[in-house]
């Protein structure tokens, strides 16, 4: 048995192994606490942010003695200790529109009923942790906003509650509702009370052709044709050819395309749309067949062409051309006209590589290319192109190998204000400190990728904008108790540190 290997000293600490435990447990939690209580005392400002953002206060911190609060900021609060009590206490105070909007309450029939005078009922109606029942609905049956109670997913859906309700629902609201239990019965009863715009949209319905024929005089069928639930086939299309909105299909990717339908539907697809529609059947014999179709435009910026195999001519030509003279491009494949050198410079699909970039760099476009994900980006494409780059692409991108070392050998052409707005730099306190003077500290104070901590926070603490900081980082306030933050509560605020 398993508990035979196991020696009894080690099944169990002793008494004083436990009672050492704890006293160091103690000591830390104590070294902690005192780390904390000194950190809200140099920096006052972000004790009260940091309260109403992150901390379970209670009524009486609440009520402290010369405390002042944003209760607008409190009543949209998640962290606080909220009880019927405490919401009863400082009636007065709440912000009751952000209040009623707060799904952290501890919602119930009694509590709805107790401020029924007091609540935005229009917040409420949407609110979804609201303890949704029919006998809800009753209870307030005159307050209630039945527009967005219509749009509410998080009701007790089902048929009896529709039906039960069915004099009081926004009908329009109701139809765009994908949380209905939809099916054709339910949607037969009331056919002269949706909104079928709503309907046809609805990603909810159970779309089958049987569905479309049964109410086919009342769709619109734009939005059928846009709507991602249908269950499409060759059948369908044909049956209802003349309702459907062509182009909303050409873009449709659930199709099921193949070179048949394709060609069966020639004269009536939109073919600028089809030419975007990563979802055909791309191959070099595609675009030759339908060549005096495609837009052009659309279908070099589209990331499902089999970019390897069409731009080869591209890739194979030799760049052993005159350093005088640009090289001349090849003629693309039948079917793609002529380059499209703006379209191809943003499209992420190409295989991309340093030489096809240097072969051709006077015909890219490299403010596109600079924001394209697709390229190789490395240190070494950064260093080669660096006089051709528009830097705010690469100082937001999330594909480069960042790196301290990549940050300093670029110092002078990032964009900082990106640059600090982006979360996948390899942010540290040393990092920051040599480009205190470039970073925008407003954008630096709002990111959550950065290595919060209060010693990180000291280090650059005449930088921060503290309400920015504190709106997202709670900054070790748990460490206090409410001792500690009554007596920080009543201090007068001391000098802030330099």
């Amino acid at each position: 048995m398993s508990g035979a290997l196991v020696p009894q000293s080690a099944q169990a600490l002793s008494a004083f192994e436990r009672e050492r435990l704890d006293m160091v447990a103690h000591t830390l939690a104590g070294l902690h606490e005192q780390q904390a209580l000194q950190f809200y005392r140099d920096y006052p400002q972000l004790l009260k942010a940091c309260l109403q953002n992150h901390y379970p206060l209670t009524a009486s911190l609440l009520a402290t003695p010369g405390a002042t609060w944003d209760w607008r900021a409190l009543s949209a609060s998640r962290a606080l200790q909220w009880d019927a009590d405490l919401i009863a206490q400082f009636a007065t105070q709440w912000d009751w529109d952000v209040l009623s909007k707060n799904p952290a309450l501890p919602w119930s029939r009694a509590l709805i009923e107790a401020h029924a005078e007091q609540w935005n009922w229009q917040a409420l109606s949407s609110n979804p942790a609201l303890p949704w029942s029919q006998a809800l609905l009753e209870q307030h049956v005159y307050r209630w906003h039945w527009a967005p109670l219509s749009r509410n997913a998080d009701l007790p859906w089902s048929a009896d509650f529709v039906h039960a309700n069915a004099h009081r629902w926004d009908w329009a609201a109701l139809s765009w509702n994908p949380a209905l239990p939809w099916s054709e019965a339910l949607i037969a009863q009331y056919a002269e009370r949706w909104d079928w715009t709503g309907l046809s949209a609805n990603p909810g319905l159970p779309a089958t052709a049987a569905l479309v024929a049964r109410f086919a005089p009342f769709w619109h069928w734009g939005w059928l044709s846009k709507n991602p639930a249908l269950h499409w086939n060759a059948e369908l299309l044909n049956t209802y050819a003349a309702q459907w909105d062509w182009q909303a299909l050409s873009a449709q990717p659930r199709l099921p395309w193949d070179a048949d339908l394709i060609a069966a539907q020639a004269a009536r697809w939109d073919w600028r749309a089809l030419s975007a529609n990563p979802q055909l059947p791309w191959s070099a014999s595609l675009l030759q067949t339908w060549r005096s179709h495609w837009d052009l435009a659309a279908l070099y910026r589209n990331p499902a062409l089999p970019w390897a195999d069409l731009l080869a001519p591209l890739i194979e030509a030799a760049p052993g051309h005159s350093p005088a003279l640009p090289p001349t491009p090849p003629s693309p494949p039948a079917g793609l006209g002529t380059w499209d050198w703006d379209a191809l410079s943003e499209n992420p699909a190409l295989p991309w590589s340093a030489q096809l970039l240097h072969t051709w760099q006077d015909l890219w476009d490299w403010d596109r290319l600079s924001w394209n994900p697709g390229l190789p980006w490395d240190s070494a494409v950064l260093d080669r192109f660096a006089a051709f780059w528009d830097w705010s692409g690469p100082s937001s991108s999330a594909d480069l190998p960042w790196s301290a070392e990549l940050v300093a050998a670029h110092a002078e052409h990032w964009d900082w204000e990106r640059l600090s707005a982006n979360p996948s730099l390899p942010w540290s306190a040393e990092l920051i400190a040599p480009y205190a003077e470039r970073w925008n500290w407003a954008t630096l104070s709002a990111q959550r990728s950065l290595p919060w901590g209060t010693g990180f926070y000291r280090q650059f603490g005449a930088h921060w904008f503290a309400p920015l900081v504190a709106a997202q980082q709670g900054l070790n306030i748990h460490h206090l108790g409410a001792d500690e933050i009554t007596t920080l509560l009543q201090e007068k605020p001391a000098q802030k540190p330099d």
